[in-house]
């Protein structure tokens, strides 16, 4: 199949037609809670990044992401001695190798309908996260309503629903693990205006307030969470890795036990439980940092504040990912990678300004382009889909919808994979739908976010309400997104492939409904939902 847009455009324009005639070539529109990705095949297909990034010595995790009809048979050529594969699970543990340098895998998984093979590239050097972080955290969908029983269906349902087989691999635990000492409960309790957790109907403070550490100084959780170091095994017999939350203030932001004081103790805590991420939030640090700032030469300082726990988890058996949570301040895309983090937030939280997901993400493809790259990612926030907790102030009320369509969640999803963020979605795991799971679980879009060229995408329009971005992929194609940011009227949008360095024709393929279309010359035009989105895969 051929399309000829000029050939069109020229017989429109000669019999007066409008150009929204020109949307017979490509109708994108998504009806309402529409799910565009289809089911998995039968066959094994192995999804995730082409390369991973450990340092020498630290222990390994990793779940090879296949879809398919199980029982899969895995196998894996060129495993180093020092790992060991189960061949049933597709689950690769053991000790990354002690020499540097790239070790060159092929991962196989075959079935009674087939077999798949897909090449893969341990880089064992000083760079974690060469492509994007993935997973899901709980805060938007739990809030402090959160417990062991939680984050473990937080695993079964990554894995029981396929998310896991698309290459989803962190479950992680935010604020309200920590105990509530007996002190700040007496003081805060007078004062339910200045902390959140005092309006939070429900809660069982008799499993909160506690001496937060032990005589030894050792961060002690509080009893929602009876046995980490078992809720951690249980996310490793998955083949899932695990991230935990804390602040460098003496408090986090729901005013529970913080680091502070105690980084080398935590750090130690954190990898004998066998966490693998820490997201490390600024909370009530703000005023050691606002007195840091006043100092003759503020960046140093405020390095090694930061860099104090990082060094101490690099000191660790495992690999442990750092999230940075400073809330975009200090200009924390220009520094943090000098300090050995893999990512940081450039601004505040969505989930209370869910509407900003589409600033956030073009503020990453202009502005702080240049700081994204394998090994250092900027994040705008977590993918808040689904169900959410959606008040600051009663984290106990019943998870709602987003408020957002189903077309913007699409955008959503699709703008969080061209600009390279961390691919973390956060919702209620205990009422998800379907539409919820279609969303996540499309391997194409996986594909585009952890694409190993680790690129952000391209700005080529953003005019009118229509913007379309561009992003080239390792494998010499090139993932075209076209959105239409108007929220109540549909819009054609026409891209000629010179726009973005294609040429001539090119095989177009939809993204969403994982749909060939064939031969596209010399561009294309689409129309668009309200709030629509298209993501398109184009190779000349």
């Amino acid at each position: 199949m051929k399309k000829n847009i000029g050939i069109i455009a020229t017989v429109l324009l000669a019999t007066g037609l409008t150009a929204a005639a020109l949307t017979a070539d490509y109708d994108a529109r998504i009806a309402d809670n529409e799910i565009l990705t289809p089911a998995p095949a039968k066959l094994p297909r192995i999804n995730g990044p082409k390369l991973y990034g450990a340092r020498p010595g630290k222990k390994f995790i990793y779940r090879i992401p296949t879809q398919g009809e199980r029982p899969i048979r895995f196998s894996v050529a060129g495993l180093p001695e020092s790992m060991k594969l189960n061949a049933e699970q597709g689950i690769i543990t053991g000790t990354v190798p002690s020499k540097r340098g790239d070790y060159a895998l092929v991962f196989s998984a075959e079935n009674s309908f087939g077999k798949a093979e897909r090449p893969f590239r341990l880089v064992v050097g000083d760079k974690l996260a060469l492509t994007p972080p993935t997973g899901w955290n709980h805060w938007g969908g739990h809030a402090s309503n959160i417990s062991d029983e939680i984050i473990r269906a937080a695993a079964e349902l990554v894995v029981n629903r396929g998310l896991a087989d698309v290459g989803f691999q962190y479950i992680g635990i935010d604020d309200c693990w920590m105990r509530l000492s007996p002190s700040e409960y007496k003081k805060v309790s007078k004062d339910p205006d200045g902390f959140y957790m005092m309006k939070h109907k429900g809660i069982d403070f008799d499993k909160m307030v506690g001496e937060p550490r032990d005589a030894d100084g050792n961060i002690i959780p509080n009893d929602y969470f009876p046995d980490m170091k078992g809720l951690v095994d249980n996310i490793h017999s998955l083949g899932l890795k695990a991230g935990i939350y804390s602040s460098p203030g003496p408090l986090t932001c729901q005013n529970l036990e913080g680091s502070r004081g105690h980084e080398l103790q935590d750090a130690k805590q954190y990898a004998e439980w066998g966490f693998d991420l820490l997201k490390y939030d600024r909370c009530t640090a703000g005023g050691i940092i606002n007195q840091l700032k006043k100092k003759e030469n503020p960046l140093p300082l405020l390095k090694e504040f930061w860099r104090s726990m990082v060094g101490f988890l690099e000191e660790s058996d495992r690999d442990i990912v750092v999230n940075l949570c400073q809330y975009g301040h200090n200009e924390s895309w220009k520094w943090a990678p000098s300090i050995g983090m893999q990512s940081w937030r450039i601004s505040g939280d969505l989930n209370h300004h869910i509407n900003d997901y589409f600033k956030a993400a073009l503020r990453i493809a202009t502005d702080l382009r240049e700081y994204s790259k394998p090994g250092q990612w900027n994040d705008p926030d977590f993918m808040y889909v689904g169900r959410q907790v959606q008040t600051r102030f009663n984290h106990f009320e019943k998870s709602k919808p987003t408020g957002l369509t189903g077309n913007q969640e699409y955008q959503y999803v699709s703008l969080w994979a061209m600009i390279a963020a961390p691919f973390f979605f956060s919702t209620d795991v205990l009422n998800v739908d379907d539409f919820t799971i279609g969303l996540l679980s499309n391997p194409e879009v996986m594909d585009i976010s952890q694409d190993e060229l680790g690129r952000v995408a391209d700005v080529i329009r953003n005019e009118d309400g229509r913007v379309v971005l561009a992003k080239k992929l390792e494998d010499g194609s090139i993932a075209v997104a076209l959105f239409n940011t108007d929220p109540e009227k549909e819009a054609v949008i026409e891209v000629e492939w010179t726009d973005f360095g294609g040429c001539c024709e090119m095989d177009v393929f939809d993204v969403w409904r994982q749909k060939d279309l064939g031969v596209y010359e010399p561009g294309i035009s689409v129309r668009l939902s309200p709030h629509g989105v298209a993501l398109f895969r184009i190779k000349g």
